[in-house]
């Protein structure tokens, strides 16, 4: 058997976290499973309309319409559901993963694509944002274990190639 490429199952990854998301509302039942059927441009674009902050039960009391967020998360509240900042930055953050995973023409080979350190920086930071909207935690776990799969490909010394390095026999 052959090695395993962290770099390449990082990308794989990357792209799944960049294009699943699960979304309780919008999900096609097959053969009895639920599968997920939207990614994180959309989840993005869901939290959009219907706005909730991941963690408003921290210090907050339970109303007659639910969870009422406490004093303490006040800011996260406003950024969330008043002003969707936190979801057009997760937004651009799925388009950035799909641009530098599945690459541009013109980011292709460049040295931004090739850093696995900025990989490794970006996903972390994407997971940090993208827990603190509801809709999209599910792809923040998956960022964060990006980032430690692409930490484990650097120490290992992997390198990421241009698309236009692999021989065409192979690709």
């Amino acid at each position: 058997m052959g090695r395993l490429c962290w770099n390449e199952w990082g990308r794989l990854l990357a792209l799944v976290a960049g294009t699943c998301e699960r979304n309780p509302t919008y999900s096609i039942v097959r053969d009895g499973v639920d599968n997920p059927s939207a990614d994180m441009t959309w989840g993005s674009i869901w939290a959009i309309m219907y706005r909730k902050f991941f963690w408003d039960m921290i210090g907050g009391t339970l109303g007659p319409a639910g969870i009422i967020p406490g004093n303490n998360t006040k800011f996260f509240v406003t950024i969330v559901v008043n002003l969707p900042v936190l979801q057009i930055i997760n937004l651009l953050i799925g388009l950035v993963t799909l641009a530098l995973e599945w690459p541009l023409p013109l980011i292709d080979g460049t040295a931004l694509h090739r850093s696995l350190v900025f990989r490794m920086a970006f996903y972390f930071f994407s997971g940090f944002l993208g827990i603190m909207v509801y809709q999209t935690v599910d792809c923040a776990i998956y960022y964060v274990i990006v980032s430690a799969v692409f930490t484990r490909a650097m120490i290992l010394g992997e390198r990421i190639l241009s698309t236009k390095a692999v021989p065409q026999s192979i690709a």
